[in-house]
């Protein structure tokens, strides 16, 4: 059951969500209304680290792209967790922070003073529990379990062998002083097993009488009163819409597409895009604007042996790993597939800017539909991407009537500079294929077939037919400090409404060189403690006052 009223209301039990409705109720603040669209993550796969591709398909937002004119005018798919727990109860589990620049350049590059990396540093260790790496960089006492690989394919060990035969570094820590290098990833995993934000920070606060959680809910809009956010409206199962007040606040945690959906439905956007749907306009802000994302290229290739993980998940042998995960929580179930990875400086600026990750399988999980999928056959797959998007594309409203998905058009490779990201990552992925550890297994590269490593002509037609998001959207509300090129200010609130926040990675203005949870895990801390009062930042300065040092 439900009350009329709360102190506070967080919308979207993700990976920001969670962790604000959590520290709320941890510092005794209210009462706190948590609202999720999808249900609870009680399925078994949303366990067991293996069956990523299960729950991933099974458990998100069907969000599509409109025809992207750079990619050969292909819809896209760009879906996103619809659950308890968000992205991290149905990603791959990767713990990367991004680089110590990217939080600079949200300073010196976007006006975001306040926001450095000495200044979320303390955020990252705050939510972490890092059971290997300490020291400056890393905290032990958070909720997140982040861990080791439990099991490494032998052709992950091949990739990890491959890129130092290229020249990279091998590195165990992607997270510290640097990111450049090759090795093997932490995860968001425990003793084998998913370590999602609902099941860590979400499953101690649930014990308070002061959180009310309640799933399956579609958001209609935040009532505005006299220029204040005063509550929400929702429905389930398309039911007769509810009201419910905040006494305090109300906090959007809805994603890069639900916060900006949710904030023009409630007549915040730009003014002309509302209008023309019949929205009466509160507040003209650029909300939906700045979109980006991070893309890959599939590369791919047939192996001599029959040694990938193609049919482990089959008769016997599934039902072995079965088996062993429940017995001893050990073996390839444990594995989050995506075990090894890099970070490349392809420019040689001292920065990298692409980067790989590795399936010890042919990637056959995200295509888009009509896209012939790689035959059934033993493979690997390594992914390349690069890790700065200079495209902007926008998010918009495809009407009034909140059951609607949004419009999203991200202008995918729509900077030249993006493109040419792209070629050269493909170029270097050709190029660790044909190193000694992993030229030896390949028996055919089949996805770029027959490119050579410097047909960039080849490369870029590859590119525009097979490119595909790796799931890492933001920017769409993002903080600054001005409401002409930012929709909330540093301390994360709507300009001109009171009581209204938004607290996810649409708030990034450049989301970080990476996978993208960690950051969003350590924007719900941060949030958190601004809603608190914990923090106070001057504009002026440029720095953050009343940071809590690490409990310990």
């Amino acid at each position: 059951m439900y009350r009329q009223e709360y102190d506070y209301i967080v919308v979207g039990a993700g990976s920001a969500g969670c962790v604000v409705a959590s520290r709320l109720i941890e510092n005794n603040a209210g009462s706190v209304l948590l609202l999720e669209a999808g249900g609870k993550d009680s399925s078994p796969f949303h366990t067991i680290p293996a069956t990523v591709v299960k729950v991933f398909q099974q458990k998100s937002w069907p969000y599509m792209t409109v025809p992207q004119q750079h990619c050969n005018h292909r819809e896209m798919i760009i879906a996103q967790g619809k659950v308890l727990g968000g992205g991290s109860s149905v990603n791959g589990m990767i713990y990367i922070r991004g680089q110590h620049k990217d939080y600079d350049d949200w300073v010196t590059q976007w006006d975001c003073t306040g926001w450095g990396y000495q200044d979320v540093l303390p955020y990252f260790r705050k939510a972490e529990s890092n059971e290997s790496l300490s020291g400056q960089y890393h905290g032990q006492n958070g909720p997140l379990p982040v861990s080791e690989n439990r099991y490494r394919h032998p052709l992950t060990m091949a990739f990890v062998r491959a890129g130092q035969e290229m020249g990279l570094p091998y590195v165990n820590d992607f997270n510290g002083a640097t990111q450049e290098g090759i090795g093997f990833y932490q995860t968001t995993t425990q003793n084998g097993a998913r370590a999602s934000v609902s099941r860590t920070y979400l499953k101690t606060a649930q014990k308070s009488s002061q959180l009310t959680v309640i799933t399956g809910t579609l958001i209609h809009r935040v009532i505005i009163e006299e220029g204040r956010a005063i509550g929400v409206e929702f429905s389930q199962k398309s039911g007769t819409p509810i009201t419910v007040r905040a006494r305090k606040e109300v906090i959007l945690s809805a994603g890069a597409f639900g916060s900006p959906k949710i904030l023009m439905l409630s007549g915040i956007g730009p003014k002309e895009h509302l209008s023309s749907l019949g929205i009466e306009p509160i507040i003209d802000l650029p909300v939906g604007q700045n979109f980006h994302d991070h893309l890959h290229l599939s590369l791919n290739a047939t192996t001599h042996s029959q040694n990938s993980i193609l049919g482990e998940d089959k008769g016997l042998r599934g039902i072995k790993h079965m088996a062993q995960w429940l017995a001893f929580r050990s073996g390839l179930l444990t594995s989050n597939i995506l075990e090894g990875g890099a970070f490349i400086d392809s420019l040689g600026v001292g920065r990298p800017d692409i980067q790989l990750m590795f399936l010890p399988v042919l990637d056959n999980f995200d295509n888009t539909p009509g896209e012939a999928p790689p035959a059934a056959e033993h493979g690997l797959t390594v992914k390349v991407g690069h890790l700065r998007p200079k495209a902007r594309g926008e998010v918009r409203l495809r009407s009034s009537d909140p059951t609607d998905l949004p419009l999203i058009d991200p202008n995918y490779l729509g900077d030249q500079d993006d493109l040419d990201g792209q070629i050269r990552a493909v170029q270097i992925g050709l190029k660790l294929m044909q190193q000694p550890a992993l030229k030896g297994l390949i028996k055919k590269v089949t996805a770029p077939e027959d490119i050579d490593w410097r047909d960039t002509s080849g490369i870029e037609k590859f590119i525009r037919q097979s490119i595909k998001t790796v799931y890492h959207p933001g920017g769409t509300c993002r903080i600054g400090t001005h409401p002409s090129t930012s929709v909330t200010d540093l301390h994360m609130r709507v300009h001109g409404v009171a009581n209204l926040r938004v607290i996810d990675l649409s708030a990034c203005p450049q989301i970080s060189s990476g996978n993208t949870n960690a950051q969003a895990i350590m924007l719900g801390e941060r949030g958190a403690d601004l809603v608190l009062g914990k923090q106070s930042i001057s504009h002026a300065t440029g720095q953050a006052q009343g940071a809590k040092p690490e409990a310990r």
